[in-house]
Formats: C-alpha cells, structure tokens, sequence
C-alpha cells in the first residue's frame, strides 16, 4: 500500500522532468536554427578555447573545406594554424603568427575590428566574452558596405560636372601643401578663370558651356603633373596645385601650357567653340605660409590679369606675362 502511494507520488514530478526535458530540447533546437540562419559567421569556444560551434555562414564566408570539421576536438589553435598556412593573416612565420593569436585569444577580451582578407574581402569581427568562460564571435561580409562608403565619400570631394576636386578637397590638399612648404618643399597656386565663357552659355546654351568646363578641366589635367592638383571651385574658375615649384620659372613654364591648351578650339554640334584663360600665380617660395593669404595673392594677381587684357599669367609680386605661342 505504502510502495503504490509513493509511486504515485513520484508520478507528477517525473511528468514535470519530461516537460522540462522537452522544453530543453526545443530551446536547443531554436537556438541552432537563430544560429544556421545569422546573416554571418559565428564561433563559439569554450573555456579551453575548442570549438563548439563553427556556423555554415562561417565556413561559406571564410571558405574552410569540409575536412577541418570531420573530426571532433579543433580547437580555435588549429583553426589559426590553418589561417596563417594558407595567408589568411599576411606574410610571416605561421607559428609566430599562432602564437600571437593564442596570446590575445587568452585575454578573453570584447573586439571590434575588421580586416581584409587576401582576396579583397572585408569583414567586421566583434568578439565576446561570456560568463563563466567561452567565448563567442561573429563575423560579417562588409564589402560592398565599405565600398559603396567610399564611393560617397569619393563623390563628396569630387566636382560632379568635371570629376575634378571639388572647393573641400582643395582646401584641403592646400592645407597639406602649406605644411610642406614649411619643411622647404615649396608650390605654386594657379587661381585660373577662363575668357569669354559667358557669351558661349549665352549664345549656345548651359549644355555647350556645360561640354566646355568638361573638356578645360581634363585638358588642366593632361598638362599637370600626376602629384599636381587640379580642382573645379565653381562657374568657370579653377585652380591648379604645382607641386615642387621652386622657382618662379617653374610655375611660369605650367601657366604657359595652361594658356595653351585653354585657347585650343573645343567641338560642339559641329562647330567651334573658343575660350581662353587668365591665371594668376601666388608662390609658397615668398614665405606666405597661410591658406587665405596665399589664396588672396593669387587671386590679386588674376584680378591684375585680366584687367590687363586676356589670355595670360600673372606672378603675384611680378610683372605680367602674356602666351607667346
């Protein structure tokens, strides 16, 4: 009688442990499928740093062959090793490089970073700690993300009629010329604004005087050197960085081939369109060490310029100079 009571008393808290032990079994099973279905890699490792979870995603995205995983007991070391024997992590001994990815792997530290991969890829890896030991770390595709990230941020410093630098981008790379120049590596500022722009948007439309900007720009850029900058500020004005001018003669010779190429004839619809160019030139060598000054000369010398009649070039502090071609 006793033995059937106790029995029967057991009966419910079995009950309980088999709903329990479901309850378990489904859990596991939602979090292998959150798992399998990340929109990454993910590595899970246990206090001893062995692999516990290595997410298809992962193997897809860091193409690890089948046979790494055949076997249980891969520890994160072995999956390192195989990394650095095939240049996952860039040149160098593999075993050093091992040893300094056991190193950091052992402080158990939360990380963000990304890195590139060999083939161009780009992946961001955050990593985590988790209570009482192990670790968990995922691994995302950010390749097109960075790159489209770049192309805005390439746009934002580029005229978007001419494709040259842009006012911003300018205003910078003079910044960083000034900074040289203090260090002795001197240049010339070429402040350019083109002759009888107006009465080709006047008479032939913005398209014409759209193709003529086009075409002024590009040809700036044939005539400068590769380190040169040339940059669109706006209308029909544009400056040109020289770098390594360190005489006068030198930013002379430039604003003679601008003047050249300026007055060239350029096609549209058939026909001919003419412009020229007035340049004036402000010069590091004259120990003017800040942006706005330097810019101020060599527009002073532009104004001189053009007031003196078109096509040609003025030294700030010199006399005029006109093409001779």
């Amino acid at each position: 009688m006793d033995v059937v009571l106790k029995q029967r008393k057991k009966l419910p808290s079995q009950q309980v442990l088999m709903r329990e032990n479901a309850a378990l079994r489904g859990k596991i099973r939602l979090l292998e499928a959150v798992i399998d279905n990340f929109p990454g890699g993910i590595v899970l490792t246990d206090k001893d740093l062995n692999i516990l979870i290595c997410n298809r995603q992962q193997r897809a995205l860091l193409q690890y062959p089948e046979h790494l995983f055949a076997e249980a007991g891969l520890t994160l070391e072995d999956l390192f090793r195989f990394n650095a024997r095939r240049g996952e992590y860039g040149p160098g001994d593999v075993e050093d490089i091992v040893a300094a990815k056991m190193a950091l792997a052992a402080k158990a530290e939360a990380h963000a970073f990304e890195r590139t991969r060999p083939n161009g890829q780009v992946v961001e890896i955050r990593g985590t700690p988790l209570p009482g030991g192990g670790f968990v770390t995922s691994y995302v595709d950010v390749t097109e993300n960075r790159a489209m990230q770049a192309g805005v941020a390439e746009l934002a410093l580029k005229d978007s009629l001419t494709g040259l630098a842009n006012r911003p981008l300018f205003l910078d790379r003079l910044k960083q010329a000034l900074a040289l120049a203090r260090r002795g590596d001197h240049f010339a500022l070429h402040y350019i604004d083109l002759d009888n722009f107006k009465p080709i948007n006047d008479e032939h439309g913005h398209d014409a005087g759209d193709q003529v900007l086009r075409e002024i720009g590009q040809r700036f850029k044939t005539v400068a050197r590769e380190t040169d900058m040339v940059a669109r500020l706006g209308g029909d004005e544009f400056v040109v960085i020289q770098t390594k001018a360190t005489s006068p003669e030198a930013a002379e010779r430039l604003a003679e081939r601008l003047l050249h190429v300026a007055k060239q004839p350029i096609a549209y619809n058939g026909r001919k369109l003419f412009v020229g160019a007035s340049i004036g030139i402000s010069l590091s060598l004259n120990a003017v060490l800040e942006a706005d000054q330097i810019v101020k000369f060599a527009d002073l010398a532009l104004y001189e310029s053009k007031r003196r009649g078109k096509n040609r070039y003025k030294v700030f502090g010199a006399g005029p100079h006109s093409d001779p071609s």
